[in-house]
């Protein structure tokens, strides 16, 4: 079981307390000196008895409210343990290249006489010609992890960095795989939902034994990881970074192996079947093939809420008891206020009562009433986390409610859910899956969703610059609800763009057939004038012929 708390120095508030009973002490020693001044002609009403019994209330009072400040501290340090698997729907792929860039990567030891570094520059390119629409980052490990360039799809730019990468970029002493794996997970945004890996390209000489730690955060993540092994494993001399030293060094294969062993044992326990944690030796045959089948290029139109192969991954996530500690706060809270008007001699009967009351209670509550509390509770942490703009967390609770809803045969919950779902695709230029998502929702009952529905879709299609859709879109919308001024002016803006789409189109025709006309015209008059030319120099030759028989 994983226990971790966000914020321990929050526990220091638990301090607070020692004055706090103290001050509570003294008061209450105040309290009871006065009370020997009055007097209660009947002993047997409840104020009697209260003022007989009033140490015993006072004691539990101080306790329920010591109890609810402590349960307080206890919630906002961000206590949590065990985990739980969030389901996240992936679009697209992203891959961080890490280069162990430390002073053992120049030992002229791999494939072709190169050096481990040139290596890996040229295998990382060979890479990168194969996956052309894949998001990429660059992360160079030494005796730190640095990203020295975030998640683009500019290859010139991720080129030339491979080809100037050198062990003297960097002056950090030692080498980190692990921390350069870290820098790496950092890279991903947390805002996009892409499915995530990291290639390392690497000899497994490392000095701070993080590698293992760091692959094992990766699968709690759902990162996949490769370590590409360079070198041989005979030792070579290398010379270190002060550049009088030679010192032994080789490719430490077993090491990594062990690592992947390790991280893949936890992946294992969790159930993560996607999340994959492996060693490829770079000169093995078809190596680069098992790199690039890890890397699944998923498209718009492959999104299916059942597969897991078309889109949809998992992440393990700790399960946070703030809301536990919280509710017990204020539960102590609460009594804490019940217990000082209590008649102590009447608590037996009111407990009775009481707990007849929650028997009640439970009888009338069926548990499909309690699924959809928590559903709501999802979809209400979901647009929490989509005003964050952390879409990646509002996508998996969104995931999450669909899924449960499905199970408990539950429709509107589901409804509301898809919708979210939708809305938040359609803000990260999802544009396909969230127009996929809206038309499950056509033909819902409820007037707000089917007009929201019919508009965001227009939006799409207008995005698109499918304006006579869009139009028919904005208008469905309006026959919903007229009264949308929004609505009116995107059909319009649709219509005005749809006509000059049309205008253009038919001005290109007019250009055309003008064109063909002109060209039969000037052949016509080409035609003319080359038989008057003709017809001229037949007359001119027969004048000839002419005078010459005369003078003859």
């Amino acid at each position: 079981m994983n226990f971790s708390c966000q914020r321990p120095y929050a526990l220091y508030g638990l301090a607070l307390l020692v004055p706090a009973l103290i001050i509570s002490i003294f008061q209450f020693k105040k309290a009871y000196r006065n009370l020997k001044f009055f007097t209660v002609k009947d002993k047997s009403s409840v104020l009697a008895r209260r003022m007989k019994n009033f140490a015993l209330i006072f004691g539990v009072r101080t306790f329920c409210i010591s109890v609810a400040w402590a349960m307080l501290v206890l919630a906002f340090a961000g206590f949590s343990w065990g985990t739980y698997l969030a389901p996240v729907q992936t679009s697209g792929t992203a891959v961080s290249l890490v280069f162990d860039i430390s002073y053992s990567m120049n030992a002229d030891d791999a494939s072709s006489g190169l050096s481990r570094l040139e290596a890996s520059k040229k295998y990382a390119k060979m890479l990168l010609s194969h996956i052309p629409d894949t998001q990429i980052s660059v992360v160079l490990a030494k005796g730190d992890g640095v990203t020295v360039l975030p998640l683009t799809d500019d290859r010139a730019a991720v080129e030339s960095l491979i080809d100037s990468l050198s062990s003297n970029f960097m002056s950090s002493v030692g080498t980190s795989l692990g921390k350069g794996i870290k820098s790496a997970q950092k890279s991903f945004p947390s805002n996009f939902s892409f499915k995530n890996s990291i290639w390392v390209f690497t000899d497994g000489e490392e000095t701070d034994s993080l590698l293992e730690n760091s692959l094992i955060s990766c699968v709690n993540q759902g990162i996949s990881v490769s370590l590409i092994g360079f070198g041989t494993e005979r030792e070579t001399k290398v010379l270190a970074g002060d550049g009088k030293t030679y010192v032994l060094t080789a490719l430490r294969s077993e090491k990594m192996k062990s690592a992947c062993a390790a991280a893949m044992k936890k992946n294992s326990a969790s159930k993560v079947s996607d999340v994959q944690i492996s060693y490829i030796d770079a000169t093995e045959p078809g190596s680069a093939l098992t790199l690039l089948d890890g890397v699944k290029n998923t498209s718009s139109s492959d999104y299916s809420s059942d597969s897991e192969e078309n889109g949809v991954s998992y992440e393990i996530k700790p399960v946070q008891r703030y809301s536990l500690f919280l509710g017990l706060g204020i539960l102590f809270s609460v009594l804490s206020y019940v217990i000082s008007e209590l008649d102590p001699e009447g608590i037996a009967e009111k407990f009775k009562k009481t707990a007849a009351l929650i028997v009640f209670c439970m009888l009338f509550v069926s548990c499909k009433a309690e699924n959809s509390v928590f559903g709501a509770k999802n979809i209400l942490e979901g647009s929490w986390f989509w005003y964050q703009k952390k879409y990646n967390d509002a996508v998996a609770k969104y995931l999450q409610t669909v899924f449960d809803a499905q199970e408990d045969e539950n429709p509107l919950l589901e409804q509301y859910a898809v919708y979210n779902l939708a809305t938040t695709y359609l803000v990260q230029n999802e544009n396909d899956v969230a127009l996929e998502r809206y038309r499950q929702l056509e033909n819902v009952e409820d007037k707000n969703v089917r007009y929201a529905v019919f508009y965001n879709c227009g939006i799409i299609a207008n995005r698109k610059g499918n304006y006579e859709e869009a139009a028919k879109f904005f208008r469905n919308a309006l026959k919903i609800d007229g009264t949308k001024i929004d609505a009116k002016i995107n059909l319009e803006l649709s219509l005005m763009n749809a006509e000059k789409e049309a205008k253009s189109k038919e001005n290109v025709q007019n250009q055309v057939s003008e064109s063909k006309t002109s060209s039969t015209m000037e052949e016509s008059i080409f035609a003319r004038i080359r038989e008057y030319d003709e017809k001229q120099w037949k007359n001119s030759e027969k004048s000839e012929n002419s005078n010459s028989s005369q003078d003859y």
